[in-house]
């Protein structure tokens, strides 16, 4: 399956590669080396973190193949050019960033990169220590990545949609953020920040490692009715919400 992959290897980090990706090798190595010591410091976790395999792909191609034969993850073929990253336990597969002009929707950063891979590394994490991450609520799992990968804090498609849907009095219900896959993307961030901001970080990882039935909320011990009631009052506080700014 990668036999024709080239590998460099730091301790606990494994990372398979073509040649004209070697760079983007020792980047990716570096950027999940530090992800995995912040999120082992964020998650409280006192052993370390089993061993991480990624595999750069040079092409969307490559990028099904392996998806599909190495993660055992079902995708559609060709796969969506949004597509870049897909985790499964502790292997992930990229899209390596040479690729992204021709067979993604992205332009490389390196600064998005790094945050990418902290993205990435956080489903490792929740998959690793959730009891059924099978019930994980999307909105739940991505929201988790998105906020604590800061990608919340700079990149477009998350930041304007949320500021617009708060101007306007748009903003969603967390039954329709649940049914939403765009939704949980943009919103479910917010979610997660407001649960951080109200109990703390050990909830967070309450959450993670207590939740086996998708019931995100009753963990909090609000109702939903309740709960969204809070959250958004938070929103519409804009100065303490962006109070990042």
């Amino acid at each position: 399956m990668l036999k024709n992959y080239l590998w460099v290897n730091d301790g606990n980090i494994k990372v398979a590669f073509t040649e004209k990706d070697r760079k983007f090798a020792k980047e990716t190595s570096a950027g999940l080396k530090k992800a995995i010591k912040l999120l082992s410091k964020y998650f409280l976790l006192k052993k370390i973190f089993p061993p991480v395999r990624a595999v750069l792909v040079p092409n969307r191609k490559e990028y099904d193949r392996l998806v599909k034969g190495l993660l055992k993850v079902d995708i559609e073929q060709p796969s969506d050019p949004s597509r870049i990253a897909q985790p499964q336990r502790t292997d992930l597969v990229l899209l390596a960033p040479f690729a992204y002009s021709t067979d993604s929707i992205y332009k490389y950063s390196a600064r998005e990169y790094k945050r990418l891979l902290v993205h990435e590394a956080t489903h490792m994490f929740e998959e690793y220590l959730s009891p059924n991450m099978e019930t994980s609520p999307r909105w739940w799992g991505e929201g988790l990545a998105v906020y604590i990968s800061e990608q919340w804090k700079y990149e477009d498609e998350f930041i304007p949609p949320v500021i617009e849907g708060i101007r306007n009095k748009n903003i969603p219900t967390i039954k329709e953020i649940q049914k939403s896959v765009k939704l949980a993307y943009r919103w479910g961030w917010t979610i997660v920040k407001y649960i951080e901001h109200l109990y703390g970080q050990k909830m967070i990882l309450n959450i993670v490692i207590n939740c086996d039935d998708g019931n995100v909320i009753k963990i909090t011990g609000k109702t939903i009715k309740d709960f969204e009631r809070g959250w958004k009052k938070y929103l519409q506080n804009e100065k303490g919400f962006w109070e990042f700014m």
